[in-house]
């Protein structure tokens, strides 16, 4: 019987076993680097994405606005089924949503010849009340908005074609109590003009060409007198404590409503006035830059925040009327996030 020989060949190594691993030293390096990347990158891209909802609320309004025009050329005055006087006395709907319904349909309104048909029975009927007996009434079913208005006694296409986000009840609105149901104070659901942070837009009209004032009504109680514009039209949205999808509270945090009740005419009237004329502190006797306008909150989602513009959270600024406190006027409105577009001016 042979012995056998033993074998000459070196066992190879197993070559998984002899690949380095990474110490702990390098795997913390490695993880402290992208940590740093991600820090340097999430500003970087937030900015981008700001800017990116900002040009596109810009290209909303420009083209809602659009759309007034287009409307005001054809019919001879911009657009608002409810007449802007009786709206005023009895705001049961915001100016935006007045102005949808006239330009995407959804209403019919009591001049209408067909305004008893029977195509309008179970739509929601609203009585607004101007005072010593001036009322008017819509019909409205928020279902048909996109549908095109019926003015005149005439159906019309839609003047203004929406994207998919551009317009839906915004929730919020008139909303005293936080953690209230969002549309407790909004029975009637019209659609708003929502820009790219999920807030409404604001649209205000101007009541006559010419007045005595700029602005007047800032409080319910407010007087209707002899004014360019109105403003009772916006209170569904700056009577908010949590209003839109950022639920922002407008009460406490907008200048338009912080500002001493005084003054609250007077900070509309510098925001949406011609910067050419009146002097700094008396904006109520300025002149309007457009026959309407459009307002966007901006990334903040407060109509013209008292921490925006010259103000910060540990000096907030609630008065832009006085010369001793903002010297620089109408200018100042420049500074804040908020988006304005005005036309016909």
């Amino acid at each position: 019987m042979s012995a056998s020989i033993p074998s000459t060949r070196r066992a190879r190594p197993n070559m998984a076993s002899a690949r380095r691993a990474f110490t702990l030293t390098e795997m913390l390096v490695v993880i402290g680097i992208i940590a740093l990347l991600i820090g340097i990158l999430l500003p970087a891209l937030s900015r981008v994405q700001e800017r990116a909802r900002k040009t596109q609320t810009e290209n909303l309004l420009q083209e809602f606005a659009k759309a007034c025009e287009t409307f005001q050329q054809q019919f001879g005055f911009y657009p608002g089924i409810v007449p802007e006087a009786i709206l005023a006395a009895d705001p049961k709907i915001t100016g935006a949503e007045n102005a949808i319904l006239h330009l995407c349909g959804g209403a019919v309104g009591q001049d209408d010849p067909n305004y008893g048909a029977a195509q309008y029975n179970g739509w929601t009927e609203i009585t607004f009340n101007g005072g010593a007996g001036n009322t008017f009434a819509i019909k409205v079913n928020p279902a048909k908005v996109g549908e095109g208005p019926r003015i005149r006694g005439v159906q019309y296409k839609a003047f203004f074609s929406p994207k998919v986000d551009d317009l839906a009840a915004v929730p919020g609105q008139n909303m005293t109590s936080v953690g209230g149901a969002p549309f407790s104070a909004d029975p009637y659901r019209i659609p708003d003009l929502v820009d790219a942070w999920g807030q409404p837009v604001i649209y205000m009209r101007q009541m006559r060409p010419q007045g005595s004032t700029l602005v007047a009504g800032a409080l319910p109680s407010g007087s209707l007198s002899d004014c360019i514009f109105n403003f009772q039209s916006i209170l569904g949205y700056v009577n908010s404590v949590e209003l839109g999808e950022l639920s922002q509270n407008q009460l406490t945090g907008s200048i338009l409503r912080v500002t001493p009740a005084a003054n609250q005419d007077a900070t509309l009237a510098q925001i949406i006035r011609n910067v050419s004329y009146g002097t700094n502190n008396q904006p109520l006797q300025g002149a309007p830059r457009g026959a309407f306008v459009l307002i966007s909150a901006g990334q903040d989602g407060i109509f013209f925040s008292r921490i925006d513009g010259p103000g910060n959270p540990s000096q907030p600024v609630t008065d832009i009327v006085n010369s001793a406190t903002n010297p620089k006027g109408p200018y100042v409105v420049a500074e804040y996030d908020d988006i304005r577009v005005f036309g016909g001016g």
